[in-house]
This record gives structure tokens, C-alpha cells and sequence, in this order.
């Protein structure tokens, strides 16, 4: 049927007050009753309404994921009060960002669409409205995502609520659902998407429209990426491997799927020489990751698109909160920590030179900061590629309000290492394929192969690594044959015969005809990335996370997987043993006649057996021994360490730092559910330092919540 009334209700699901308290206090209802046969048409403009609701969270979702964790300073003198709350993580009730009924205003809507919409309508034998039902079932699993992460375990509601009666049984009833079930809910009504042949295209497409340079098709959240998230986070709230492997799964299809490949952005904040020399443009493609191109996201996954002008409705103040203003007197109201600077200056720069094949070396830069034109460019250059200071004095100086510094973090300046006006944010991504990259390392390293978790933040994931059984064991390659894609096929045009059946359509296919990594044993005066190798037809080039701020990381043995106590347990490899010289014929004798070339050929055909036989026992014991529960379990932990300090180095001050530490609290078997116990990793780093008050989040976070308290007015 179609759609004959639609009730745009602003909903507050609390469930926990007394029985007694009143609807009005527990739900904010806007009342306004639409009653219409609606035309197709007409549904866009329902959509369209889900999205502007959604444009209430965006903010939140950064500043609830990024204030409350360890990689920024709040300013006390400038920052507003609710910011301070998020800071300390004592959050009262009546906190701007302490709001679920926000989430559940879209979640309401998204219900409502879903009850009404008329889901068998089909026409020229497709189901119309397939991809706006798809549509409002990711914003309302990414709705509950965000609330589960937020408030541990909340009211759960997919049915419409229309009146008051609906929601005082709501509310009365005192029921709410923990992270696991609102997961499984969300996986299974998302769980036919990923068997049909789409991709983006399972997102409503209209035309080539923008708001404000978005393109309208890029405000909806792809299924298959969505559904790796909640695959990732059941994984972790539960433990069950089975959601780790799907996890993977996921995360392949959507970067893999037939012409809409995305790679691992092959550009970064690097130096473009051995001795470090500043060029002007060396941070500029690290920053334009976070702008658009002529209404195509570049890395965004999806973006909450946001009004620049209060007046026509929300905007996002993130920009007041991370860069100089002259709204915020140009005093931001946060800067990056002392943490996240030890963290980027902890990694080591590598630099691979290669002159000609008999020339080259590899390099280590500085750790002194004393050697660079600014202290925070030792070591990861992601941090100085985003964090840009300069004077003011030319304003300061006549106005004492007025800071005399200014500061900018250009991943919310659309990528400028400026803006001059206090224009507003126009988006807010969802993700970035590059965080996606990173926790598609994470459900890799969870799910037991920690090898190839590494070679995402080393190498790159292509053929080329996939297949180098230094980087791979054949163990792990085998394992990952088993991981089947949902939906479509692909093949690898390099394997043949029994190869090409036991690879096609699974997780190993990172097709050579679309990926590969790039030679950097090619002359380069520049010194820059080497591009595509020799010979390659790739359209699109990977690089290991770790080098988009850290230069040529598969060269660093600084950032390794095994540490030398575990290399130590390997067996050597057996020397090659040394052969006897067979004679040389005369041109009248013949093989079969020399008793002296049948001899030698016998005994060395037996010393090559007997080295076979021995390198096949000592690879063996190799890979036994790797792969034995301890050594597996330590490299998991090595690589769940790196990842941590990947995204952050990568994802600061875009709002993940806080889930990605509730995350790995999770895998490490110490989660409790009430209180915030820090990781071993990171309290063994920074414990001597608490009462120095050199790192105040950890003063600040021990022993805090996890969840906040749903208000219970």
C-alpha cells in the first residue's frame, strides 16, 4: 500500500524513569500529521527528511568519539562547557551532546517509512523503492551502532510510534537491548543486501545533483561497508570469530567490487629527499584526502551533509571546536595532546633511496627535533601534514581579545591548511575507506591471521603481496581461500588450473588488472613514490597504511611483525650443499658410455634430495612453530599495538580514538562493562607520567564510564 500518513516524531526513549512519569517528559513529539496518497516522488521528500534529521548528529558523533580520549587538550578558558564535560567524561544530563532523542527521531522515521512504503511496488520488473528501504535500514542500524557504543544498551523500536499511548508502553515497559542484540537485529535486516550485484548502486541515486558540492547519492551509508562495521563490533562485544570472518568478508566486497574499487590512497605527508627538505606542496595530497572533487568523495564513505548558514537550518560547529575563528576570537577550543605527539614522534621515517641496482640504501630520519623546522615533523608526518600554526599579530595587536596565534586542523577545513572565514563544515563522512582499511586489519588480526593484518599497514594488499610467501604464510593464504565473497565473482587472471578454483571468488582476489603496489626499485631522481611497476595494467596503486606518514614502511625493520626473541625460535635454513663438477664429454662420448658423469650426476641428484628433504623439514617446523597458539597469540598482540597507534596516527581528531580504545579493551579479555581499565599497552607507555600531569587523560579517564547514563527526566 502506500504510504498515507506519515508523523514526523522527534523521539526521546529513556525506559528509565518511574512508571508514573509522564510521555511529555520522556518523549518530545512534533505533532505534524500528514495525511496524502503519496506519489513515487513524493517519497524522495520523506528521504530527504530522514537526512536532514540525521544532519542533528553529526557533530556529536565526532565530539563524542574524539573529547572524551586522549589525542586533544580542551582549552578551560574557551571551550564551552559541555566540551569540558566530554573532556572529563563526567557528562550531565543535560549535556548539548547527551541527547538520544536525536537517534531516535531518525530512527522513528526510518521506522515509519518502513511500515508504510509500499515494498512490493515493482516496475520494469524491479522493486521501486528496494534502495530507499535499504537506505533507511542503515541509517537506523548506523543510528543504533552509535547509541549502542554511546549508552551500552538502550530502548530498541522498530515499529512506528504514532501516539503517546505507544510510547508510554515503551517507556513503561523498561526495556532496553545491549549492544549484541541491537547487532543482531541490525546484521540480519541488512543481510540480503550483500547477496545482490550491487554495490553503490543498492544507494538512491538522484541524478547528478549537489548540496553543497555532495552529490545527493553520497548522504546514504553503503550496506557493505556498513555491515563490516557491525560485523567488527559484534566480533568484539561477543568474541565469536565467525563474526570477524564476516567482517573480513565484508570489507573486501565493498572495496573489491567491480568497478568501484577503492585502494588504500597511494599519496600521503612524505619527504620528498634524503635530507629531509621542506617542499611546499609535500603535505597538500595528504591533505586533499579530506576535501571533494567536483561532488565525488575522494576517501569519505558517505557524508552527513550539513546547512552553512544557520539560517536555513544545522550546522556543524567543528570548525569552532578544532580551528581559529574569528567567531572563537581565533583561540581554538582544542589542540592536539601531548599524547597523540608522542605517538606520531615515537614511529620511525624511513626513507628507501634507489639510485641504480647496485646503489641504494636505506635511511632512518632524525629523532631530534632540533633537525626540522618544526618539533612535531619527527618521525609520522600526519600529525604536522594537518596541524598548521601561524602569527596573528597583525590582528592581535590591535585587538587584546584577539589570539595571537592561529591554528588549524585541515581535516575540518576541507583541506585547506587555512580558511579565512567562518563558513561552515558542508559534511561530515560516516568513514573513510582508509579507516575502513585499517579496521578491516582489525577483524584480519582478530580472526587469526595476523600476517596479513600486518601487510595492510606495511605493503598493500595485491596480488604481488598476497602471494610473496615471506610476507604470507602459505597457511594463512590457504585459510584466506576459505572467506567467499557475497553477491558476485571475481577472478584472478594470474592464477591458472587448480589455483584458479581454489582462489576465485575469495577474500585473495585483489585483482592485478585493478591493484598493485608501487616499484620502488626504479631510478628516481625526485625521490618520490615510484609508480607502477614494470609491465602492470593495475589502474590503481596500494601502499601499506603505515608509509602514508612514515615513508617506505615494507623497507622499515624498525616496524616490525616478529620481534628477535621470536625470530630466534626459527630454524636456519639448510646450506646449499657443495656439488662435484661433472666432466666435460668429448665430442665422441656419450653419457651412457661415461661411467665417470653417470657417477657424479647420481651423487649429486642424491646431496639435492637429501637438501630438499631437509628444507622442507626445517620450512615445516617454521610454520608449525609460527603458527603454534603462543607465537600466533603474541603476534596477534604485536599487531593489535600497531594498529591502535595506526589509527590514531591516522584517524585523529575525526572522532574514532574513543571506540577504537573501548575496541581493543574488548580483545583484550579486560573489558568491563561500567568503568574505563586502561589497555596494558597503553597504561605500560604512560603510567610513570600520572602524576607528573604530563598526560592528563589518563588522570582524567581511569576508572571513568565507558557508557553514559541515558537522562532520566
Amino acid at each position: 500500500m502506500k504510504i498515507r500518513s506519515i508523523i514526523l516524531c522527534g523521539l526521546l526513549l529513556l525506559g528509565v524513569g518511574a512508571a508514573t512519569t509522564s510521555c511529555e517528559d520522556m518523549f518530545t513529539a512534533e505533532n505534524k500529521l500528514v495525511t496524502t496518497d503519496l506519489a513515487p516522488q513524493d517519497t524522495v521528500y520523506q528521504m530527504m527528511g530522514i537526512v536532514k534529521r540525521m544532519q542533528k548528529l553529526a557533530d556529536r558523533t565526532v565530539l563524542l568519539g574524539e573529547i572524551r580520549a586522549d589525542l586533544i587538550e580542551v582549552d578551560p578558558a574557551v571551550a564551552s562547557t559541555d566540551i569540558q564535560q566530554l573532556n572529563a567524561n563526567n557528562i550531565s544530563e543535560d549535556n548539548v551532546y547527551n541527547s538520544p532523542s536525536d537517534y531516535y527521531a531518525v530512527i522513528n522515521s526510518c521506522n515509519i517509512y518502513l511500515a508504510y512504503v509500499d515494498s512490493l511496488l515493482k516496475t520494469h520488473g524491479e522493486y521501486y523503492y528496494e534502495k530507499e528501504i535499504c537506505a533507511a535500514k542503515c541509517f537506523r542500524a548506523w543510528c543504533y551502532l552509535e547509541l549502542a557504543k554511546i549508552y551500552g544498551s538502550v530502548p530498541f523500536v522498530t515499529e512506528p510510534v504514532l501516539t503517546a499511548d505507544d510510547a508510554d508502553d515503551i517507556v513503561n515497559s523498561g526495556s532496553k537491548a545491549d549492544m549484541a542484540e541491537i547487532l543482531n537485529f541490525c546484521i540480519q535486516d541488512l543481510a540480503k543486501y550483500p547477496y545482490m550485484d550491487e554495490n553503490d548502486e543498492l544507494r538512491p541515486r538522484y541524478g547528478t545533483s549537489t548540496w553543497n558540492g555532495i552529490r545527493y547519492n553520497n548522504v546514504f551509508i553503503p550496506v557493505r561497508a556498513l555491515l563490516g562495521e557491525l560485523y567488527l563490533w559484534r566480533g568484539t562485544y561477543t568474541g565469536n570469530q565467525s563474526d570477524f570472518v564476516n567482517a573480513i568478508r565484508m570489507y573486501h566486497d565493498y572495496f573489491c567490487f567491480p568497478g568501484e574499487e577503492l585502494a588504500v590512497r597511494n599519496n600521503g605527508a612524505t619527504w620528498l629527499t634524503r635530507d629531509h627538505t621542506i617542499s611546499a606542496d609535500m603535505y597538500s595530497s595528504n591533505r586533499f584526502s579530506f576535501s571533494v572533487d567536483n561532488g565525488i568523495l575522494r576517501e569519505q564513505v558517505g557524508v552527513i551533509p550539513c546547512d552553512t548558514v544557520e539560517y536555513y537550518g544545522n550546522v556543524s560547529n567543528l570548525r569552532t571546536v578544532f580551528c581559529s575563528q574569528y567567531a572563537n576570537n581565533y583561540y581554538p577550543w582544542v589542540s592536539p595532546s601531548q599524547r597523540i605527539k608522542d605517538i606520531s614522534a615515537g614511529q620511525d621515517y624511513c626513507f628507501y633511496a634507489y639510485t641504480n641496482a647496485s646503489t641504494r640504501d636505506t635511511l632512518y630520519f632524525s629523532k631530534d627535533p632540533n633537525d626540522y623546522e618544526r618539533s612535531i615533523e619527527v618521525g609520522d608526518l600526519r600529525l604536522s601534514a594537518v596541524y598548521t600554526t601561524r602569527s596573528n599579530l597583525a590582528e592581535s595587536k590591535y585587538n587584546s581579545s584577539v589570539n595571537d596565534m592561529k591554528a588549524y586542523i585541515s581535516k575540518w577545513t576541507d583541506g585547506n591548511s587555512i580558511v579565512s572565514t567562518d563558513v561552515k563544515n558542508a559534511f561530515v563522512p560516516y568513514y573513510r575507506s582508509t579507516i575502513l582499511y585499517l579496521h578491516l586489519a582489525e577483524a584480519l588480526n582478530r580472526a587469526g591471521f595476523p600476517e596479513t593484518a600486518y601487510v595492510v599497514l606495511t605493503h598493500g594488499l595485491a596480488y604481488t603481496t598476497l602471494n610473496d610467501r615471506s610476507l604470507i604464510s602459505q597457511d594463512e593464504f590457504d585459510r584466506l581461500c576459505e572467506i567467499k565473497s557475497y553477491g558476485f565473482t571475481i577472478q584472478e587472471p594470474k592464477y591458472t588450473g587448480d589455483m584458479l578454483g581454489k582462489t576465485t571468488g575469495t577474500f585473495v582476489v585483489w585483482p592485478s588488472t585493478v591493484f598493485d603496489v608501487p616499484d620502488k626499485n626504479v631510478a628516481n631522481t625526485s625521490g618520490a613514490t615510484a609508480g607502477l611497476p614494470a609491465g602492470s595494467s593495475a589502474s590503481k596503486l596500494q601502499i601499506g597504511i603505515h608509509s602514508i606518514g612514515s615513508g617506505d614502511s615494507e623497507y622499515n625493520a624498525r616496524y616490525y611483525l616478529d620481534d628477535e626473541e621470536t625470530l630466534a625460535g626459527l630454524l636456519a635454513d639448510i646450506p646449499t650443499p657443495a656439488y662435484e663438477t661433472v666432466p666435460t664429454l668429448s665430442r665422441r662420448s656419450t653419457h651412457e658410455d661415461s661411467l665417470e658423469y653417470a657417477r657424479i650426476v647420481a651423487y649429486n641428484d642424491s646431496l639435492l634430495q637429501i637438501y630438499t628433504d631437509e628444507q622442507n623439514a626445517v620450512d615445516e617446523a617454521n610454520a608449525a612453530y609460527l603458527s603454534s597458539a603462543p607465537i600466533k597469540s603474541k603476534r596477534q598482540a604485536r599487531v593489535a599495538q600497531l594498529i591502535l597507534d595506526e589509527e590514531a596516527l591516522e584517524g585523529m581528531f575525526e572522532g574514532y580514538r574513543f571506540y577504537d580504545i573501548m575496541r581493543y579493551q574488548m580483545q583484550s579479555g579486560n573489558f568491563n562493562a561500567s568503568a574505563i581499565s586502561l589497555p596494558s599497552y597503553i597504561k605500560e607507555k604512560y603510567d610513570d607520567q600520572v602524576n607528573t600531569g604530563a598526560t592528563k587523560w589518563v588522570d582524567t579517564m581511569t576508572g571513568r564510564p565507558w557508557y553514559l547514563s541515558l537522562p532520566s527526566r
